[in-house]
């Protein structure tokens, strides 16, 4: 496709599958693939004037939950749009970590979506509608010899199985390496244990890191 670099006969910018990677006299930008989001915007039938949300996702009522609210399953034609759109967030959140969360909860209901699991999507498009793109910077920094882990949990954050959510990223500098949001497979019994269980993650996280830029020679 070509060779990116200062020299005025490089290129400055490649699309890779969709991502567009751009060389600045800053550094180096990477665009996550807008396309899908912009097919999911549309195929959940909203319009450029449409009620946008500031976030992706929000906390499952428990009120709604006491009161099995939005249970019913969703069948057909409705179910196979939801998995098709959670399946496109799903690839879209590999390049944009404002979504992590939101696709993580969205797929937990891939296998038996219900009524109530459509409010969340249409949320999830509203969100996608506001903020179609995002362009994530890796400006230029001198050699550095410290990979930086962050994780953090929440306690119990499903009010439906009990479970909390591990979310984590690590950092080299001011550059964004990984990021994640995964649900933790036991159920812990206080906070101390679901922040445990998220460090112990990001932990294992940085010796992957750590392991591979050895083999890079860093």
């Amino acid at each position: 496709r070509g060779r990116m670099g200062p020299d005025p006969t490089d290129m400055k910018s490649i699309r890779i599958l969709n991502r567009i990677v751009t060389w600045t006299s800053e550094g180096i930008e990477y665009e996550a693939d807008q396309r899908h989001a912009e097919i999911i915007v549309q195929q959940m039938g909203l319009t450029p004037t449409c009620r946008t949300h500031e976030t992706p996702s929000t906390k499952v009522d428990k009120l709604d939950i006491r009161n099995d609210t939005g249970i019913e399953e969703l069948q057909g034609l409705d179910a196979t749009q939801y998995r098709a759109l959670v399946a496109r967030g799903n690839f879209l959140a590999q390049d944009r970590s404002d979504i992590r969360f939101a696709v993580k909860e969205l797929s937990r209901r891939m296998a038996k979506p219900r009524v109530r699991d459509i409010a969340s999507l249409e949320r999830f498009a509203r969100y996608l509608a506001l903020r179609p793109r995002l362009v994530t910077k890796y400006c230029k920094q001198g050699p550095l010899k410290t990979v930086v882990g962050w994780s953090d949990s929440d306690w119990a954050g499903c009010p439906e199985t009990r479970k909390s959510t591990s979310g984590g990223v690590i950092m080299i500098g001011s550059h964004v390496i990984r990021t994640w949001s995964t649900t933790q497979s036991v159920i812990a019994t206080s906070s101390g244990e679901a922040e445990f269980y998220a460090m112990v993650k990001t932990g294992s996280q940085l010796l992957g890191i750590k392991a591979m830029l050895a083999d890079m020679g860093m």
